[in-house]
């Protein structure tokens, strides 16, 4: 099947070894970036015997789920496809490495949900099931009946991962079920998933008497649309498992052709085709979140540096600034106190021309007259000229503490965080030739 073969490639651009799912995990988005799922998942939600899990058996052609109005799910099922039937079903925690988008769910729901979850493998090729994945859902029952987890929550928080949600109803009594109700009422509230629901009355076989069947469906009709906001166009086909078994002459016969459960796998076949483009769309989508990461992370590094280098400067600035000081102050000393150095010294021309020339510049500056310096003078001169040091080297020490909040990356991570801009064109590249390879399959057109 080309959706299978496409969302496979697809799965591919995130799990290479230089793919999105290692590249964001290099920048730090870590599990912001999911593989997108390569099968449709359709959730199945419904009060107890409403044939969830028959229809899973028809779909796939296998008897894998078990049925019977005496059997009540307690727990999320899972039914995907496989190289080899399971002999034994997952459960738990393996469950959830099967499927770990379901991670937050443990952890919101803790251990009662995720001892509940359980998987089944089949080998079955039937319709499209190699690309699509059913979750059966806890048949829905009022009273007081014991729920090991919050089921309302758990079913409308499994929906965010649902790519359908088909609500069945079935006519025995149960089709106005009002924890169904209140499901279908929280799965409804500001249109969240409006879209991906469909309703269903299960088990219209049973209901042979055309005035009964019209009156059932006002009944379901109207508590629906008292439960949902977007009344318009709502649609309630009747479906049944037809039995093979039932002669030409029956009723159910002859209600064959109001049977429209080829309309759910013309449901699931339009869901897989929004999944291939959904897919494409995303890894469009994450190219660009990693993308702007990347350039997020280059620039706070740029800043870090730039802040980094212009603190060292300053420090910097202020270590010479002190070491100049007591220099400084030396030199007016010997200009002050010429007279009464050694002649030796003082046959040095250059040397002191030099310190006379600085003695003169200076001396304005630091001493108030022209009279000699004296002892008192000296004494400030060098007691002021210590604290100066001491305060400048003290500002200098400071401001190199503070330059090592400011992290930088090493020179290899951002080269290697700049070599992924390449990377990414490519991975869009891959995304345009596997799109065009999805249209050419349903188009003649070679002008893409």
């Amino acid at each position: 099947m080309e959706e299978e073969k496409i969302m496979s490639s697809v799965a591919e651009l995130y799990t290479a070894p230089h793919g999105l799912n290692s590249i964001a995990k290099d920048v730090g988005l870590g599990l912001d970036i999911l593989t997108p799922r390569k099968k449709v998942n359709v959730m199945i939600i419904g009060n107890h015997s409403a044939g969830k899990s028959s229809f899973i058996n028809w779909y796939i052609g296998e008897n894998i789920q078990r049925t019977g109005v005496a059997i009540e799910t307690q727990g999320f099922t899972f039914i995907t496809s496989g190289t080899k039937r399971t002999l034994a079903p997952i459960k738990g925690e393996s469950t959830l490495m099967l499927y770990p988008h379901l991670m937050p769910l443990s952890k919101q729901f803790g251990k009662s949900l995720v001892e509940n979850l359980t998987t089944h493998v089949s080998t079955s090729t039937a319709r499209h099931f190699n690309v699509v994945d059913f979750c059966d859902t806890p048949g829905l029952v009022d009273g007081d009946i014991s729920y090991p987890f919050d089921v309302n929550a758990a079913i409308v928080a499994m929906a965010a991962h649902a790519d359908l949600i088909f609500v069945f109803l079935d006519p025995m009594g149960q089709a106005l079920c009002s924890r169904t109700m209140q499901v279908v009422k929280s799965l409804n509230e500001n249109g969240q998933y409006a879209d991906k629901m469909k309703y269903y009355l299960t088990k219209a076989d049973t209901v042979t008497d055309s005035k009964e069947m019209m009156k059932l469906m006002v009944q379901i009709t109207q508590n629906i649309k008292a439960n949902i906001q977007n009344q318009h166009g709502l649609e309630i086909p009747s479906i049944w498992i037809t039995n093979t078994k039932a002669t030409t002459a029956s009723p159910v016969k002859a209600m064959e052709s109001l049977n429209q459960i080829d309309s759910v796998c013309e449901g699931i076949e339009k869901a897989i085709h929004q999944k291939v483009q959904d897919n494409l769309s995303q890894v469009e989508k994450d190219v660009e979140t990693i993308r702007g990461t990347i350039r997020s992370l280059l620039a706070k590094d740029e800043f870090q540096r730039a802040a980094k280098r212009s603190r060292q400067i300053v420090a910097t600035c202020f270590t010479l600034t002190a070491w100049v000081i007591p220099l400084a102050t030396f030199v007016l000393l010997i200009g002050e106190y010429k007279k009464s150095l050694l002649a030796a010294i003082l046959e040095a021309d250059v040397v002191m021309d030099f310190v006379q020339t600085t003695h003169d510049a200076f001396r304005p500056f630091v001493l108030e007259s022209t009279a000699p310096l004296g002892l008192l003078g000296t004494l400030k001169l060098l007691g002021g000229s210590i604290v100066l040091f001491v305060l400048f080297n003290a500002v200098a020490e400071f401001i190199k503490t503070r330059v090592k909040r400011f992290e930088t990356q090493k020179k290899d991570v951002v080269d290697r965080w700049k070599s992924y801009d390449s990377v990414l064109d490519d991975i869009l590249d891959r995304r345009l030739e596997l799109f065009k390879e999805y249209v050419r399959t349903y188009t003649s057109t070679d002008n893409l």
